[in-house]
């Protein structure tokens, strides 16, 4: 048997469980009148994200191919939508484009969920969507290879893993810890990105689902600049430094971070400091 053949799924697993499968946080799909596996808001996404860590593609097995020893999948940045159907399916291609860039920039590894479509039992039914027959989780990682931000090209290689270990966006608290001291920081930052989500979540939750910077005089409410880009997303600053933590790590506590904009994060480590959020801004 070849190696496509291997990858071709045989049966249709939901996308939450998948999802789980990887050790993404799928709680907020919980925040639905039916069945969290159903919905919508998520269910049908072709990408998904854990900051920081990895990104979740669906692509189709048709889409597959072998070069040198290698499965492969390649692609072009997709093209704008205009109204209907197409605005929504292009803005997933879209979503989908970006996970691939943050992956490749950050240097994130990728986890693939596998679909295939079913068995023709009769005429195509021309302008429908693709229905999915199946669908599972590769359970080998792949990294994109290369992003052309000029052509567009897009390539991710399987098994392929990325060039260097995978950090925060801006992670500005490592700044000024040199070899294996670094070392041991970034694999304790790594550990503990559960309690970092759980910040995060309990943030929305007392902002009735928005996320805003904790420093005084700041409060730059991501979801209110960005709208539904900004929904998720902000940075977390550990209020006491990593630098007074042992190197073995310590049990980190939701008191013990906050949520700030990357300018304010910025600004608190500038010059290897830890400023105070309550004096940042004068």
């Amino acid at each position: 048997m070849s190696i496509l053949q291997d990858l071709k799924p045989l049966r249709k697993s939901k996308i939450m469980d998948l999802l789980s499968e990887t050790g993404c946080d799928v709680s907020a799909w919980g925040d639905y009148d039916g069945p969290p596996a159903a919905n919508p808001k998520y269910c049908y996404n072709w990408s998904f994200e854990q900051p920081g860590e990895f990104v979740v593609l669906c692509m189709w097995h048709k889409s597959f191919k072998v070069r040198g020893g290698k499965v492969i999948h390649e692609s072009w940045q997709p093209r704008v939508g205009r109204a209907g159907r197409a605005a929504v399916v292009n803005s997933r291609a879209i979503a989908f484009d970006a996970a691939m860039e943050t992956a490749f920039r950050q240097r994130l590894p990728v986890r693939v969920i596998v679909v295939d479509e079913p068995r023709q039992t009769g005429r195509p039914r021309s302008g429908r969507a693709s229905s999915v027959g199946a669908r599972t989780l590769d359970p080998a990682p792949w990294a994109v290879a290369d992003y052309d931000y000029q052509t567009g090209r897009r390539l991710l290689v399987r098994g392929l893993k990325p060039r260097k270990t995978p950090l925060e966006v801006a992670d500005l608290e490592l700044v000024g810890f040199e070899g294996k001291t670094r070392q041991k920081f970034i694999a304790h930052r790594q550990r503990e990105g559960w309690i970092r989500r759980a910040k995060i979540r309990a943030a929305m939750q007392k902002s009735n689902g928005r996320l805003v910077c904790e420093v005084r005089k700041c409060g730059f409410d991501f979801k209110k600049r960005y709208g539904p880009l900004g929904e998720g997303y902000a940075q977390v600053h550990h209020l006491v430094p990593l630098s007074r933590a042992p190197l073995q790590g310590h049990e980190v506590r939701l008191s013990d971070l906050a949520i700030v904009c990357a300018n304010c994060h910025a600004m608190i480590h500038r010059d290897g400091e830890s400023r105070r959020l309550g004096t940042l801004i004068p």
